[in-house]
Formats: C-alpha cells, sequence, structure tokens
C-alpha cells in the first residue's frame, strides 16, 4: 500500500456530499470520512451545514462544508470552487440531493406545474449541475467516482401515496437519473471517472427526519402493508447505504460503472 493510502482505503480523496445534512448526508459523509476521505459537506440551510461539520469535525474528521441551492448553477459552481479552494482536490461526489416535495398528490390532474418543476429540479437538475462541475475536476487528475441517489421509485409503485409527496413526478426524475448515469459513464469513462446510482427503498433516519415523520405518521395498519411487500420484512437504515456508497467510490470498484444497484431488502 503506498503511503498516500496508508490512512485508509480512501486517503488522500476529497468527497464532496450534497444533502449532507440529512440522515442519509451525515452516514454516507461519516462513512467516507472513517475510510479516510477528506469531506466537503452541502446543503440548502446554512444552519443544518454547520451543525454536521461541526459534528463530523468533533469526531475528529477533515470537514468543511458551506451552504448553497443545489438547483442554481452559481451556487453550485461556488460550492465545488470552494471545496476545491478547500483541500485541492475534489476526487468524489455523491449526489444525494433529491426529493418527492412538499404536497402528497396521486393523480395526475392535481400536479401543478410548479410542483412537478420544482420536484424535477431538485432530483435531476441538481445531479446534472453538480456533476458537471467537477467532472472536469476528475478529467484534469485521470480519476474520478460520482454515485448518484436514484431510488425504487423509478419502476413505479401502486397503491396510495404514504411516505412520497408528488409521486408521479419523484418516479420520473429518479427514472431520469438512471439516463443520465448510464450516458454519463460512457461519455467519461476514458478519462478514469465512473459513475454509478443506487437504488434504495425507504431508508428511516431516525425521529426529526422528513421521511421518518411521514411514515410515523401513517396507520398501523397501512405500516404494516407497507412492511408486508418487503421480503426482508424491515426498512433499510442510513448506514447500509452508507456502505454501498464507500464500495462504489472505491478503488476495488473501478471497473464498475453505469450500474443500478438496488438496496431494497429484496423488494424488486
Amino acid at each position: 500500500m503506498s503511503e498516500e493510502r496508508a490512512g485508509g482505503s480512501l486517503a488522500g480523496r476529497t468527497a464532496l456530499v450534497t444533502g449532507a445534512a440529512g440522515g442519509l448526508g451525515r452516514a454516507t459523509a461519516r462513512r467516507l470520512a472513517s475510510q479516510g476521505a477528506s469531506l466537503y459537506l452541502t446543503d440548502r440551510e446554512p444552519e443544518r451545514v454547520a451543525r454536521a461539520v461541526e459534528e463530523l469535525a468533533g469526531e475528529g474528521h477533515a470537514v468543511r462544508g458551506t451552504a448553497g441551492d443545489a438547483v442554481v448553477s452559481a451556487d453550485v459552481d461556488r460550492v465545488v470552487a470552494e471545496a476545491r479552494e478547500a483541500f485541492g482536490r475534489v476526487d468524489i461526489l455523491v449526489n444525494i440531493v433529491g426529493g418527492s416535495g412538499p404536497k402528497s398528490v396521486r393523480e395526475i390532474d392535481q400536479i401543478e406545474d410548479a410542483l412537478w418543476d420544482l420536484v424535477i429540479a431538485i432530483n435531476v437538475r441538481s445531479t446534472f449541475l453538480f456533476s458537471r462541475a467537477v467532472v472536469p475536476l476528475m478529467r484534469e487528475a485521470g480519476r474520478g467516482r460520482i454515485v448518484n441517489f436514484s431510488s425504487i421509485a423509478a419502476h413505479g409503485r401502486k397503491g396510495p401515496v404514504t411516505t412520497q409527496g408528488c409521486r408521479l413526478a419523484y418516479a420520473t426524475g429518479k427514472a431520469a437519473l438512471l439516463g443520465l448515469t448510464s450516458q454519463l459513464a460512457k461519455d467519461v469513462a476514458q478519462y478514469g471517472i465512473t459513475v454509478n446510482a443506487i437504488l434504495p427503498a425507504l431508508i428511516l433516519s431516525g425521529k426529526g427526519h422528513r421521511l421518518t415523520d411521514r411514515f410515523e405518521g401513517l396507520t398501523e395498519r397501512a405500516r404494516e402493508l407497507f412492511l408486508h411487500e418487503y421480503p426482508s420484512g424491515r426498512i433499510g437504515t442510513p448506514e447500509e447505504v452508507a456502505a454501498t456508497v464507500a464500495f462504489l467510490v472505491s478503488d476495488e470498484a473501478g471497473y464498475i460503472s453505469g450500474a443500478r444497484l438496488t438496496i431494497d431488502g429484496g423488494f424488486l
């Protein structure tokens, strides 16, 4: 093992994590940091970013961060520039930013233009903007890892809307990310950059998080029916998702690109 790699499998690497203030973001950042990566965290709300940075720094990790709107190109370019300035490089991009919107809607004729545009933007535009900003840095370095967060929702789901908001727009956005991943993987493979997508099922991050609150707000019967669809009989954890991300950004996964990996307890 080289001296650079001696501190862990990701020593000497910098990971930019979007949506880093949420449960999945923190778990992913923590896992990458435990393997030696330096972290640059970003999310929309400055206070939440500051808390995440303080928490991980208190655990002894090399971490910086800043707030930014992931659907505004000027903000994204600034975040990436500041990440490079902080650590000199960006080797890993984990696109976690996403969501199904604030309003629970099932019928297509109830979806307003603004809600549709919002959900598509926070899932697809954000991933495109951050990828566009980091690829030149990775191309220059001759290596890079990008992991995009899609969802099993990309395949659609029957029944009532449960933990999702605007389900049709969310499924559309997450499916679009699979196409983006497949094509970008082919476009950048010659530069030593891999691009992969993960498709988690419902992942709960503990009390106080949006999805957890939505799930716990369901009736007991609705929760039972929801879990009945999972062969594993349980909901996944942020740590299980983080472990998958850590593998995909590792040297060992260097020949895996354009992949779609489900994390769903056998749901699909």
